[in-house]
């Protein structure tokens, strides 16, 4: 009874503290983004919105699931993130059978999304690497807010030990201008794409 109550506590605060981050990167985004923009108008968009909050909801319950197995994932650092018809699962864990358990989890959650594996088979990264790793998240962040080219709220950007993975479903061209943005930011060692490409046809009058 108190290993149950110890893990719904853990997994409530875990859920607090992670739409408390979303929201405020949200409000942060939707604020530098006004101000970049000389004349655009930042439109509230409540599509967006609510499947920002199933993306994250449907990554805290994967975690959460993981987090129930205790011990045996224990000597681990899992970092699961959910983005349109993706899930990303990247970190370190022991080996190869704790690869295929996680991600089998994974699937249990992933409700026909498309689960994209890069667990390393490593000791867990340092608590510096993590914290380098949150900054060079922001650096890519604040740098595609800057650009006009670029639509901001489609990209998901994860940094897991020095290496970025970006996310979404954008045009090609605005992929290999977030792609390019990654590759030369400081403290970058790898860019792993997984994109899902926007095909816009323009229409002859």
């Amino acid at each position: 009874m108190i290993n149950i109550n110890f893990h719904r506590l853990r997994f409530f605060t875990f859920c607090m503290a992670s739409l408390i981050v979303m929201l405020f990167s949200c409000l942060l985004t939707a604020c530098i983004y006004s101000a970049a923009s000389s004349s655009a108008q930042v439109i509230y968009n409540r599509h967006n919105i609510q499947k920002n909050l199933n993306d994250s909801y449907t990554s805290m319950q994967a975690s959460h699931a993981i987090d129930t197995y205790g011990v045996i994932f224990k000597h681990t650092n899992i970092t699961i993130a959910t983005f349109n018809d993706s899930i990303l699962v990247a970190g370190q864990v022991p080996n190869m059978k704790q690869k295929s358990e996680v991600e089998k989890i994974v699937e249990k959650m992933a409700d026909n999304r498309k689960i994209y594996n890069y667990l390393e088979i490593a000791n867990p990264s340092s608590a510096l690497t993590r914290l380098s790793d949150s900054w060079i998240t922001a650096k890519i962040k604040s740098r595609l807010i800057a650009i006009n080219e670029v639509d901001p709220t489609q990209i998901k950007v994860v940094t897991e030990n020095g290496t970025v993975y970006l996310m979404g479903i954008v045009p090609s061209e605005q992929a290999e201008i977030a792609t390019d943005v990654a590759k030369e930011t400081s403290g970058v060692q790898s860019v792993i794409k997984l994109f899902s490409y926007l095909q816009i046809s323009k229409q002859e009058n």
